[in-house]
């Protein structure tokens, strides 16, 4: 278990290390005069960083093993995260953030290969549980950004302080690492990789489930606030009972998974969300909003984890990184196709599109322990 504790604090150190930085946007924009369309090219150079490096990443794994491979990811994501403290104009903070999601890729990567790698050393699903901290640090590193913007401490002393204990933390995260494991777990696979008939249910799931997932990141504060009416602080409630319920569905999922397992788990979910995406659109009160908040927040939670740990015994570590990389590719570009549609149709109908990607979660489930969905 001490392996298992290692990268839970690994998972919890990703997501206080993103959200650290992006709670302090303001005085990013305003000391790189960087205007919304500048600021959004920048942060392409982000996404294309991640997601090269999520490509590269499962092979940098079967090579060199996960965890030299975090230990990169570490090292450059550290690294950036004070260069970007120091950025005064907008290409040098471009180029930061291009250098950053390379580095965080292949940390996001790399930490989900170690983790598929430990909960097959101890035969337990596990990998909701460390997706259950990452939520947790996230929650963590937005709520010390939050009180360094009240006390108004600069950026660079807050971003140096929060670089300074990741880097002891993740240090000591590493020191439970076994060498190579990955290497040696899947030694005995066949040589077949990427057994593509097994995969490519389990990518849509995922591309879908993150899409779902994704959409009320970006979008839920957005609708309760300009379609239901609610407040600022009733919204930010709203999307934060979305995350909270995330965070704790992860945390408690060993459980449902070892008595109904993967399967059941993962289609009751998609069954829940769709129904409460239904009830935040419909809900004229803001409580039933809430529940709805909440329920979709519990339901597709375990879309994510479950896809990488199937995709983790149908294949090599390859395949946990490139289904990393679907994950994170449909959780960026999907809420993106979500505002196309907003603008065209309104976000309320806008939103109930992504009752057929839930439906369609539902319908792939059995992918997740190797049975044919259309049987």
């Amino acid at each position: 278990m001490r392996a298992a504790r290692g990268v839970s604090l690994v998972f919890a150190l990703s997501g206080a290390t993103q959200a650290s930085w992006m709670s302090r946007l303001p005085p990013v924009l305003e000391q790189t005069q960087a205007n919304f369309v500048r600021f959004g090219a920048a942060l392409v150079m982000l996404g294309l960083g991640t997601l090269t490096a999520m490509l590269l990443t499962g092979a940098a794994c079967d090579r060199f093993g996960s965890r030299r491979v975090l230990a990169f990811g570490f090292a450059v994501t550290l690294v950036s995260l004070l260069a970007i403290a120091l950025s005064r104009s907008t290409p040098v903070l471009a180029m930061t953030l291009l250098v950053m999601g390379i580095g965080s890729g292949a940390w996001d990567a790399g930490m989900n290969v170690q983790g598929h790698a430990v909960e097959t050393r101890l035969d337990k699903h596990l990998m909701s549980r460390f997706h259950g901290w990452w939520s947790v640090g996230s929650m963590t590193g937005a709520g010390l950004g939050l009180a360094a913007a009240r006390f108004s401490v600069p950026l660079l002393p807050h971003l140096a302080v929060a670089a300074t204990l990741a880097a002891v933390l993740c240090a000591l995260s590493l020191r439970s690492f076994g060498e190579d494991v990955v290497g040696r777990l899947e030694e005995p696979r066949t040589r077949q990789r990427w057994p593509l008939r097994r995969l490519l249910p389990i990518g849509v799931l995922i591309f879908c489930g993150a899409i779902v997932e994704g959409a009320a990141g970006d979008w839920l504060a957005v609708f309760l606030n300009q379609e239901r009416g609610l407040s600022h602080t009733g919204a930010a409630l709203g999307y934060t009972l979305f995350v909270t319920a995330m965070a704790a569905g992860r945390l408690f999922a060993e459980r449902p998974h070892r008595h109904i397992g993967a399967t059941g788990v993962v289609r009751t979910g998609a069954i829940a969300a769709g129904i409460s995406i239904v009830l935040v659109v419909f809900a004229d009160a803001g409580p039933w909003a809430f529940i709805g908040a909440l329920g979709w927040g519990v339901g597709i939670c375990w879309v994510f984890p479950a896809a990488l740990s199937a995709a983790g015994d149908a294949a090599t570590s390859s395949a946990v990184a490139g289904m990393t990389a679907v994950g994170y590719s449909a959780s960026v570009f999907g809420p993106l196709g979500i505002g196309w549609l907003a603008h065209a149709t309104g976000l309320g109908a806008a939103m109930l599109t992504l009752l057929p990607l839930a439906l369609l979660v539902a319908l792939l489930a059995p992918a997740l322990t190797g049975a044919d969905p259309t049987d």
